[in-house]
Formats: C-alpha cells, sequence, structure tokens
C-alpha cells in the first residue's frame, strides 16, 4: 500500500486519478457489509491470515529497534513486520471481497473530524482515518466502526489510503 502521505497528497492522487477519497460512511460500509458483520471477514476473532496486524513479527520488530514492549493483537507471527503487500490477506476480505479494509495501513477518509452529537462542528484541519495498521495492538483497530481523527499534514508509516469512484446513474 502506499503509505506516508498526507491527507492533501491522498486527495490529490485520487483526483488525478478521476477518483476521491471515501467518506466515512463508504468506508464503514466497504468494511462491515450490509449483515452488520463485526470484523470485515464477518464474526471469526482476528488473526494472523485475516489481517496484517501485530503479531509475534511486530513485537520481534518493536525489540530490534529498542522500542518498549507492547502487547500484540494476537499471539501467531504474521509473515510481515511492516507493510504487506496489496491483497496477502485474502481470508479477510469483506462480504464484497474488498481486501485490506483492517491492518496493513489507516485509510484517510474525505471526512473532516466531528463528534457525532455535533455533526455541523467539522475541524477542517483534521480528517478522519480507519482502519487500523500493521503496528496496531488493540483489537478495536480491527473494528470497521473505529474512526481516529490525525491532522491533515500526517504523513506517517502507518497512514495511506484508497480511492473511491462514484458511479454513475
Amino acid at each position: 500500500p502506499v503509505n506516508c502521505v498526507t491527507f492533501d497528497q491522498a486527495t490529490t492522487y485520487c483526483q488525478h486519478k478521476g477518483y476521491r477519497l471515501p467518506s466515512e460512511a463508504e468506508w464503514e460500509f466497504a468494511a462491515r457489509g450490509s449483515d452488520g458483520r463485526t470484523f470485515p471477514w464477518g464474526d471469526a476473532p482476528p488473526d494472523a491470515t485475516r489481517g496484517n496486524l501485530c503479531g509475534q513479527e511486530c513485537e520481534a520488530w518493536r525489540l530490534s529497534k529498542k522500542l518498549k514492549k507492547d502487547k500484540m493483537f494476537y499471539d501467531q507471527e504474521g509473515p510481515h513486520a511492516g507493510t504487506a503487500p496489496v491483497g496477502s490477506y485474502a481470508k479477510g476480505a469483506t462480504q464484497a471481497g474488498v481486501v485490506d479494509m483492517v491492518g496493513n495501513v489507516f485509510e484517510w477518509t474525505a471526512d473532516p473530524f466531528h463528534t457525532y452529537d455535533k455533526p455541523d462542528e467539522k475541524d477542517p484541519t483534521k480528517h478522519m482515518i480507519r482502519g487500523g495498521g500493521f503496528n496496531s495492538t488493540l483489537v478495536t483497530h480491527a473494528d470497521p466502526a473505529l474512526r481516529f481523527p490525525q491532522v491533515n499534514d500526517a504523513h506517517t508509516h502507518g497512514i495511506g489510503f484508497r480511492c473511491a469512484k462514484t458511479l454513475s446513474e
């Protein structure tokens, strides 16, 4: 996946290709499907075959970089200590066959930060990211409903994007 891009870079790339960033609602529907599943692939708990999240490989990487010990997402070793090639986790596909909706990198969405109780009070200096990253250690990061505000100029290894297309009627 493409990572280390700011919100503006992701937006510009999608526009250049004739697409756009998805809204939060579009992203979540693509991840959760129409049947309200707990995770993109269904209700089975996350493991090293369904998404690129922090397992034993991540913990080994953290220790090699002299970072503090952290909990692991699952107690298995995944094949990738960093980002993985797109489509590496077919068992994590959504109802519609979309891959990599959780794990690998968080993804920018088009929506500026707002709280659900004050949706009209938007902060244009932050946009929502979704999906968890390869270094995610919390089970909530695999929940398609997780929304996280990020400053627009963030460009870290754990944030990327995917483009969406508006279908003509």
